[in-house]
């Protein structure tokens, strides 16, 4: 069972002209949550062929490149799937409630699209549509505003021990280490249309053939829910990942 507190929070993240605030109030969910689709706003990444001075790359030397660009470009998908996870293990042992892979139609996707651009847009009412359009107890909405990645390799010596995302990285061209960058967002919107909380920030991480996708993903999830956590759990639970949620489709 999950107890959500209100609170009135002042630290938004922008939209184009003025602010994302978050919320948060008192509700109790439990059973079905279903995880919406996730809305990317993002472009699909291209991958960088070119090495620091404007050449091109050898194939075999490209061929990193080539699979973090793949792997960004499935982040979205990627980082769904992880927040049930890092929500479920930063809950109590006795919450009640499961996720299932839940389905929106295509017009109100993109108007969710259009809500988290248009400032005109009210953005809670979207959430609030859509989350009684799929029914169930709640719906969990994730969403990518913006995401890009970065060569290492372009940046310094191939060899050379950094530091990248608060994390030691060797740069090299089989490992082909990208610094990450995403606009990440998560809401919870109960069966009435009450949004139990909405947040946004920024999120930074590394993407390398050791340190591929589901590690990242789950990193972003991670951070996400432990940004609100504090605000209607108290401490979150610190504890190794859980991999709780499955595409069914």
């Amino acid at each position: 069972m999950l107890l959500l507190l209100s609170i009135a929070c002042l630290n938004h993240q922008p939209r184009p002209t003025d602010a994302l605030d978050w919320d948060l109030y008192p509700e109790l969910v439990s059973g079905l949550i279903h995880v919406a689709p996730v809305i990317v706003l993002s472009e699909l990444p291209q991958a960088e062929l070119n090495d620091s001075v404007g050449q091109r790359l050898d194939p075999w030397l490209a061929q990193g490149r080539i699979e973090r660009t793949q792997e960004l470009a499935a982040l979205p998908d990627a980082f769904r799937t992880a927040v049930p996870g890092a929500l479920h293990r930063t809950l109590p042992s006795d919450w009640e409630a499961h996720f299932m892979d839940g389905k929106l139609p295509k017009t109100q996707q993109a108007h969710l699209s259009n809500a988290l651009t248009d400032p005109e847009t009210s953005l809670g009412r979207a959430f609030s549509q859509a989350a009684q359009t799929m029914g169930g107890d709640a719906t969990l909405f994730t969403w990518v505003i913006h995401s890009e990645g970065s060569p290492l390799t372009n940046t310094y010596m191939v060899g050379e021990l950094v530091w990248a995302a608060g994390q030691p990285v060797m740069v090299d061209h089989i490992s082909e280490p990208y610094t990450v960058r995403a606009e990440l967002g998560l809401a919870l919107v109960n069966a009435h249309g009450q949004v139990l909380f909405r947040h946004q920030a920024d999120y930074a991480g590394v993407l390398s053939k050791e340190h591929g996708l589901s590690h990242l993903s789950r990193e972003f999830a991670n951070a996400a829910v432990a940004d609100i956590a504090p605000h209607w759990l108290g401490e979150p639970v610190v504890g190794p990942p859980e991999i709780l949620f499955v595409q069914t489709h």
